[in-house]
Formats: structure tokens, sequence, C-alpha cells
């Protein structure tokens, strides 16, 4: 099998497309056939090494947490999902053939693979936030600015801009 793995901390040439064992679904887990994979700040964030501190990474190591595929294994103790569903959900090393997720959800009719894989970790994460805040049925909440992560390279953040 293919994906796409880093063996040093950098910028996208760091990126090679390598052959590597394919991976199997464990207990409580599920493996794709990947049809399209989610791209997130976060995955940058690790290739360049920014999260060493609270998440250690052995090199050489894959990339991505998003995608979208064709169960093809079913780990022991997963129930509801069979081979051949079409699911959505997150992982690891999901920029490859076949990736293990430990989170999904069946896709909904109409939805493509390359719009379904933009959706776990955002997903996953405004979920997170509704709960803590402790949103309950029948209240609204406004959420400002939350188009995407900050890149400190090419952004200056909402302070620095406003001293100067």
């Amino acid at each position: 099998m293919k994906k796409m793995s880093f063996a040093e901390f950098g910028g996208p040439d760091v990126l090679r497309l390598v052959d590597a064992e394919e991976p199997h679904a464990g207990p409580g887990r599920i493996r794709i056939a990947v049809r399209a994979a989610g791209v997130n700040p976060v995955d940058w964030r690790i290739r360049e090494g920014q999260f060493l501190e609270a998440h250690p990474i052995e090199l050489p190591a894959g990339v991505g947490l998003d995608a979208a595929g064709v169960v093809d294994e079913v780990g022991e103790g997963v129930e509801g999902i069979e081979v051949g569903d079409r699911v959505f959900g997150e992982g690891a090393d999901t920029y490859a053939e076949f990736a293990v997720l430990s989170a999904w959800a069946r896709m909904p009719e109409g939805l493509t693979f390359e719009e379904a894989a933009g959706y776990p970790s955002v997903v996953e994460t405004a979920l997170r936030v509704i709960r803590e805040v402790g949103v309950e049925p029948g209240q609204t909440l406004l959420v400002s600015g939350a188009s995407g992560g900050w890149d400190r390279r090419c952004c200056r953040s909402p302070a620095s801009a406003a001293s100067r």
C-alpha cells in the first residue's frame, strides 16, 4: 500500500509517498479503503514538529487524522457497521490507501467522499465546545471567528494588529 510519510520535521517538501504495511482493524476499530482524506491545520503542525512536548512523534511518521471511504475490515466488538459501508471519521495516517478509524459515522446519501472527509475533526471540535459550555436544546450559541486556525507565519494576531 502507499501512504504519505515524513522522516524529518519541516514544510510540505518533507512529505514522501512511500510503500507501507497495510494497517488492520483492531478491537473497536474499522479499516477503510480511503477515498478522500481531510486536510487540517493540525496535520501540518504535527509535520512541522509543533506539538512534540505534548505529543512526541516517532519518525518516520504518517500524516492525516480525517478520512472518508469504504469499510473493508471490522474489528472485534464493533457493531452496526459492515464491510462495504460508506463512512467518514477520525483515525491515524489517513493520507493512505487504507486507514484505521477509531471514530466514525455512516455517510448520509448525497454526501461525497470529499465533502465527508472534511467533517470529522471540525464536527468533533464543535460538539465538544457545545458540551463544554452547556448549550441546551432551544438555546442559541454564537461562534465568532470559527473559520479556521490562525497561522503565526502569515498573519498577525488581532492583539498585535491592534497594538500598531
